[in-house]
Order: C-alpha cells, then sequence, then structure tokens
C-alpha cells in the first residue's frame, strides 16, 4: 500500500512537472527573507529581464527618500526571469515575483548632444508573496536599499504602506498594483 502511495505521488509529480516544462511556466521561486522580515539586496539583478526604463527630471522627487534628485535620472526596471514569463503568458504576476528598480544618475549632454549614465544611483525591490504580505494590498511588499551611488545597503527593511504601496494602490489598481502599462517590455 505504502509502494502505491509513493507511485501515485511520484506520479503527479511527473504530470505537474511536464504540464510547467511543456507550458513553459517556470515554477515559482520562494523569495528567502531574513528572521526580522527584511530582504537582502537581490544578487545578479542587471541579468534578469529588462522591461524598460522612466526618466525623471533633475528635481523631480525620488520614489526611494521622497527628495528632489540633482541629477536626470533613468530608473531601469528589471523582472526575474521565471516571472516574467509567466506574466507574459497568463497575464498575473504568479507568487514569488520580485522586480527590481534600479537608479541611474545622468550627466549634462554633451558637446554632440549626447546624455551619458555617470553613476548608479538607487536600488529598490517589490516581491510578491501572499504568505509574508497578507494584508499588503496585491500581497507585495517593497524594499528599498538606497537612493545613494553604490555600494546600496545590504538588506532593506519592509517599507511603510504610504511611502510605496498608496501610489500603486492609486495608479495601479487595475494592473495587479503592478505598473505594467508603464513599461514597453510588459506589453502583452
Amino acid at each position: 500500500m505504502e509502494t502505491i502511495g509513493k507511485m501515485v505521488l511520484l506520479m503527479g509529480t511527473l504530470i505537474v512537472s511536464a504540464f510547467m516544462v511543456g507550458t513553459g511556466i517556470a515554477a515559482e521561486e520562494k523569495v528567502a527573507f531574513n528572521k526580522d522580515g527584511s530582504l537582502d539586496r537581490p544578487a545578479g539583478y542587471r541579468g534578469w529581464t529588462h522591461v524598460g526604463s522612466t526618466i525623471l527630471p533633475k528635481g523631480s522627487v525620488n520614489i526611494i527618500e521622497n527628495k528632489p534628485i540633482p541629477t536626470n535620472e533613468i530608473i531601469n526596471t528589471y523582472v526575474k526571469p521565471w516571472a516574467y514569463e509567466a506574466y507574459m503568458k497568463t497575464g498575473l504576476w504568479p507568487e514569488g515575483t520580485m522586480i527590481v528598480k534600479e537608479f541611474v544618475a545622468l550627466g549634462e549632454p554633451d558637446e554632440d548632444g549626447l546624455v551619458h549614465e555617470i553613476y548608479f544611483a538607487g536600488l529598490a525591490a517589490l516581491v510578491k508573496d501572499s504568505k509574508i504580505f497578507p494584508a499588503q494590498t496585491g500581497h507585495l511588499g517593497y524594499f528599498a536599499f538606497g537612493h545613494q551611488r553604490e555600494p546600496y545597503l545590504d538588506r532593506a527593511a519592509l517599507a511603510d504602506r504610504a511611502k510605496c504601496s498608496s501610489c500603486h494602490e492609486h495608479h495601479a489598481s487595475d494592473q495587479q498594483y503592478i505598473f505594467a502599462d508603464r513599461h514597453i517590455g510588459l506589453r502583452r
């Protein structure tokens, strides 16, 4: 009897795995949080799927510290590749989705009128996890690793609702609280 149960479990696992491979949808990845609820700075995010950039004019308020920025900046947005693939196939952000925004300071136009990046200027992340954030809108947690030149903070605490979530609630409630319509790489 025990052998039959193990075989049924094995067959079920194989069927689910075959479905995921066949559909091209990766299994959810578990994001590792620290015991105090903080998040370690994501590794390798510049190699994730880049879905778009936003330009912030000098003097605009940055979303990490709510202070005016000293230079023009670009915000590059990266999504874990498996979460990007799942979203593009289904239109839904899966559990474990992590999206990173990295701020890049821009210089003044050169003699040819070209504007170049001069330094990385900040990092923030969003994580979807219904078990860790059951009461948060969209089950999203927001983390800021500093609006500063590298090196960024090694870990970040969960940001207060008023700092990030309220804007997502107001402007992206029809998009699972993630600004998909503002990123060309997320058009389906």
